[in-house]
């Protein structure tokens, strides 16, 4: 989604930039850049901080339901980055493979950089352009990448934090948009209020 508004498919020479300064994507606090181009590596991060106070807008767009509400947003941050990588990923790919003279493989990389100025890991893979081949990408479904993403691995530490917020997303869209039904913002994981 994303990736297409910097390069229309095959028009830009690899290694070029996959969003510029003006993209959505920027302004939402994403960044993505290749940091090496032999051998390919992409590294993207979200400011934590930028992301979130754009979630109204990014609501508004339709990427989020229009039930992530202000106690939703607060009570999930990691759920909700978590999701816009889901979503946003495949576009990143397919704009670098589609680059004239893209590698045959590439590592790729997700970081967040949380209100205190740290740097968390996400996720890291390794995509090939044969498997990128294979997908259509007209008719491409979430979830379409997993099997075909090599080497995967998910920080543990952001996995349960996002499984942690999942659990409290799935209670409370169940029950509608009442802040009343999130935990408070400051319960660990598995508390009883």
């Amino acid at each position: 989604m994303w990736a297409a508004t910097a390069h229309a498919a095959g028009t830009a020479s690899y290694p070029a930039p996959l969003t510029d300064a003006r993209s959505t994507a920027h302004a939402w606090g994403v960044e993505t850049r290749i940091t090496s181009a032999v051998p390919c590596r992409v590294a993207f991060g979200i400011n934590q901080t930028t992301f979130m106070a754009h979630v109204p807008e990014m609501v508004r767009a339709g990427l989020f339901s229009t039930q992530v509400t202000p106690a939703l947003r607060q009570a999930a941050p990691h759920y909700l980055m978590n999701a816009m990588q889901t979503d946003v990923t495949p576009g990143f790919v397919h704009a670098l493979f589609t680059q004239r003279g893209a590698p045959a493989r590439c590592h790729f990389t997700w970081s967040y950089t949380a209100p205190d100025g740290r740097s968390h890991p996400m996720l890291d893979f390794d995509f090939t352009r044969q498997a990128h081949d294979r997908i259509d990408w007209t008719h491409m479904e979430l979830g379409a990448m997993t099997s075909d993403m090599q080497n995967p691995v998910v920080d543990p530490i952001f996995d349960a934090l996002v499984n942690q917020e999942t659990v409290d997303v799935t209670i409370a869209l169940a029950h509608g948009p009442d802040p009343a039904d999130l935990p408070p913002p400051d319960q660990k994981p598995g508390m009883v209020p």
